[in-house]
């Protein structure tokens, strides 16, 4: 969803908490924090999926981003180069380059304190604590560095862990897509559009039951240790187009979870639909960019536009 790095998180107060870029999807189901792939020809060509609709007056490029990347991973293409050089609006998920922590700090206290008065490593399975251990310790942490996560939700804390996992494979916020297309869009006087708030973004997973929560954090701890060259291969899916492969490694990441899958898909998809018909509608040629996640899968954007009776065309 998010560009993302880790947060500053201090118990003593929470005015010390840092959201840089409005971070908060890390894991590697829906962020795609990409670097270099494995297995693959390193002279082979990027091509990173990408989609275009039309009518009479008005054009719309669809392009799947990755949001935190290494600055190695070779992305841009010409076909993409053209379409952003034409477009004279830039539509992203949320202004989040724009975010500061004053911006996001309302929004962490909304959603991501946790107010049950029960450290949520209490809550933990005995199998979640131990991998919850192991995934620090990997990170170069102590144990003892688990008490500074206690005053916060377990979908946060799985952010940062997130976080600092792609820092130490390499990730560098400032190398993500969106940033970069987004300060090219500013830099050549293009119009800027959204289609959410911060607070939405946020409200994916302020909404989940602590059931789910627990689930998802401990579900994204042993994503951690058991696979750990599921980043290199949705990597390589982004990298070179697999749009298919990436919904299936999607899909397999959220299995049982399918309230925030529904939330942080499905629905936002929809929604996204309904806005780029809105903008077909109208006249003007539009570049989109947001996560690639969001154009796998049978809850694709462009699935829903086709069923809004749209035609759209994979060029990329």
């Amino acid at each position: 969803m998010l560009p993302a790095r880790a947060i500053a998180l201090k118990p003593a107060r929470y005015r010390a908490l840092k959201l840089l870029g409005a971070a908060f999807m890390v894991l590697m189901l829906a962020a795609l924090s990409i670097q270099a792939a494995k297995g693959e020809e390193p002279a082979a060509a990027p091509k990173p999926a990408m989609w275009k609709l039309e009518d009479e007056d008005s054009v719309i490029w669809l392009f799947g981003t990755a949001h935190n990347l290494s600055p190695a991973v070779r992305w841009r293409t010409a076909t993409m180069d053209a379409a952003l050089e034409e477009a004279t609006i830039f539509y992203s998920e949320a202004p989040v380059v724009q975010a500061d922590s004053e911006m996001t700090e309302p929004l962490i206290m909304k959603y991501g304190i946790n107010r049950s008065n029960v450290p949520f490593t209490e809550k933990l399975s005995a199998q979640g604590k131990k991998d919850l251990k192991q995934v620090l310790a990997s990170l170069g942490m102590k144990e003892e560095a688990i008490s500074q996560f206690q005053p916060y939700r377990p979908w946060l804390i799985s952010a940062n862990i997130g976080a600092l996992h792609g820092q130490k494979r390499g990730d560098m916020p400032d190398a993500s897509v969106d940033k970069i297309l987004w300060r090219e869009a500013v830099e050549h006087g293009k119009m800027l559009g959204y289609f959410e708030t911060l607070e939405q973004q946020f409200s994916v997973y302020g909404a989940m039951t602590p059931e789910e929560e627990l689930k998802f954090f401990e579900d994204g701890l042993r994503q951690l240790i058991e696979a750990p060259n599921l980043m290199d291969e949705i990597t390589a899916d982004w990298q070179f187009g697999r749009i298919e492969a990436l919904g299936d490694k999607m899909n397999s990441a959220l299995e049982g979870q399918e309230s925030l899958k529904d939330r942080m898909l499905a629905k936002r998809n929809h929604a996204w639909a309904e806005k780029i018909a809105e903008l077909m509608a109208g006249s003007g040629k539009v570049f989109v960019a947001v996560g690639a996640s969001h154009f796998a899968g049978s809850e694709s954007v462009q699935s829903h536009l086709e069923e809004l009776g749209f035609t759209v065309t994979r060029i990329q």
